[in-house]
């Protein structure tokens, strides 16, 4: 395989050499059409790389280790790429990372075992032995009984989902008067057949585990505690319009947040897609898709999810979320990737691009440009090294703004400077995948760099990215929702139980405790918020 620089040399040979004109055509032909095989075999390997990722290849860490172990053996071939671009083996001193700062942890390997303290959720049974404090020892050493911290043991049993008791009423007639007596019922016993915490957990199966309702039916069959799907239908419908105004609330308080994280994923709505086939039939540029919209909003030191499914992408969520903004706040922090229809159309925001998806570009074309990709990989390596340093020591967001304003600008600087040096001196073709990484980057540098000036602004959006994987593996199990209402029902409560645990609160007892005190949470929803709903002065309200 020739490089650019061979070809270059051997047409200016042919040129001067004593050939006929004809044939130093079909000479040069020849050469020009093997640069453009080349190129075209190139651009095809990088596609098909890219769709064994969607389908499920091996992790980007693992891909480039194995692409460091070949880069070994192909060291001489591509030698003479390397001669156009020079990849330092450390930091210069002007890259320098202060690792001073850094906090002394060591983190062992995930052996599995888990201490007491992870079971939060326990009956907690004390065990007093048959000796008391100061009684002689039982072993007739002469010695007396101490007290010593007491142990603890775990153990964990097996129980169903559904736990089904039936009651036997006994009834009793008086002969005469034809009245009927029949035995009391149990106290704090639901009025209803399936109680508030049922529903709850139900909720979690369904739309954070995303087993689809058929498969728990399948499984309540086999334990002989029968629940049809239509009936786990209706169970989920009343859930949700009992949680329905705490939704409305933590709705308009994310729309004051400081910064908001947003991004789509795909979804299928059945509804929508036969209400798309009539449509297209008359007009052909409607749109066919639907969407599932994450959102995540930092207010005060909360986090608060929001899930949207239907027609509307990112960019048109956030535009209906931000209508509802006070207008005496200050201009809202979001970030996005660069796709043009995450952006509000008709709201100022300070646009914010995820640095992972730029990055993204080179990892997916390392193997086939392998001295270049590696020079920005490394040196967006210590960007990504020097924010992890400002979060291990707890800086404040100006202290992290002036940290990376030190230490990242200069390797920013760099990095700017190598980009369009290999545009303008034409070291990489603009229309080849390297072309299009580079020009990717530098198209959105202003949105990919507010973290050097902006305060609070994140490098990237994978803490969403993260989050869509939950309504990705709903996707993934049921497959799609019926209508616009249950894709309504479903992203509701995910939103609900997801703000519930980033606040690290149990999400089946707050939806339980929503649904018991459903007159309370109307009346005063911004005092049933997961941070909050437990706090010691709604404790009369609770009992209520």
């Amino acid at each position: 395989m020739l490089s650019s620089k061979d070809q270059d040399s051997l047409i200016e040979r042919i040129k001067t050499a004593n050939l006929p004109d004809n044939d130093k055509e079909i000479l040069t032909g020849l050469i020009e059409f093997n640069n453009w095989l080349q190129f075209s075999v190139q651009e095809k390997s990088i596609s098909i790389g890219r769709l064994q990722n969607i389908f499920g290849n091996s992790s980007e860490k693992c891909n480039r280790k194995k692409s460091k172990k070949k880069s070994k053996s192909n060291d001489s071939r591509d030698a003479s790429k390397a001669e156009d671009a020079v990849v330092p083996d450390e930091p210069s001193n002007e890259q320098s990372i202060d690792t001073d700062t850094v906090k002394n942890s060591s983190k062992g390997k995930n052996s599995g075992r888990l201490s007491h303290a992870a079971y939060s959720n326990a009956d907690h049974i004390t065990l007093s032995p048959a000796y008391n404090t100061g009684e002689p020892c039982p072993d007739d050493c002469g010695g007396k009984l101490t007290t010593l911290p007491p142990g603890m043991v775990v153990k964990i049993t097996g129980q169903g989902f559904a736990k089904v008791t039936k009651y036997k009423v006994e009834k009793l007639r008086c002969n005469l008067c034809g009245i009927q007596f029949n035995a009391p019922m149990p106290e704090n016993i639901c009025d209803d057949k399936y109680d508030a915490s049922f529903k709850s957990q139900l909720c979690m199966l369904k739309y954070y585990m995303g087993l689809p309702f058929y498969r728990i039916q399948g499984y309540q069959d086999a334990l002989g505690a029968p629940l049809p799907d239509s009936t786990q239908w209706d169970l989920i419908n009343e859930l949700a319009n009992d949680v329905h105004p705490a939704f409305k609330y933590l709705e308009r308080l994310a729309a004051t947040g400081d910064l908001l994280h947003a991004d789509d994923t795909m979804v299928k709505i059945l509804s929508n897609i036969k209400e798309q086939a009539v449509i297209a039939q008359n007009d052909t540029k409607s749109r066919k898709g639907a969407f599932t919209t994450g959102i995540l909003s930092y207010v005060d030191d909360h986090k608060i999810y929001l899930f949207y499914s239907g027609k509307k992408h990112a960019g048109e969520n956030m535009q209906t979320l931000l209508s509802q903004r006070p207008i005496n706040l200050p201009t809202v922090k979001y970030m996005c990737d660069a796709l043009s229809r995450n952006i509000p159309k008709e709201l100022k925001t300070i646009l914010i691009n995820c640095l992972t998806h730029g990055r993204r570009k080179f990892v997916e074309i390392e193997d086939f440009f392998p001295p270049e990709c590696n020079y920005v990989i490394n040196l967006l390596a210590t960007v990504y090294h020097n924010d992890s340093i400002t979060k291990d020591n707890e800086l404040g967001k100006q202290e992290r703004l002036e940290y990376h304003q030190l230490h990242s600008k200069p390797v920013m600087d760099e990095l700017y400077a190598w980009l369009n040096k290999q545009l303008d001196d034409k070291l990489a073709e603009s229309n080849s995948s390297l072309g299009k990484a580079i020009k990717y980057m530098l198209n959105h540098w202003q949105a990919l760099t507010q973290f050097l000036r902006v305060l609070g602004a994140p490098l990237d959006n994978n803490i969403l990215e993260q989050a869509l994987k939950i309504p990705i593996r709903i996707r993934k199990n049921s497959m799609f929702f019926a209508t616009e209402h249950g894709a309504y029902v479903g992203s509701m409560l995910l939103s609900l139980i997801c703000t519930c645990m980033a606040a690290k609160k149990n999400p089946v007892e707050y939806l339980t405790a929503l649904q018991i005190n459903k007159t309370q949470v109307v009346k005063e929803p911004h005092l049933w918020m997961p941070w909050n709903y437990q706090d010691p002065m709604l404790d009369y309200k609770l009992a209520s």
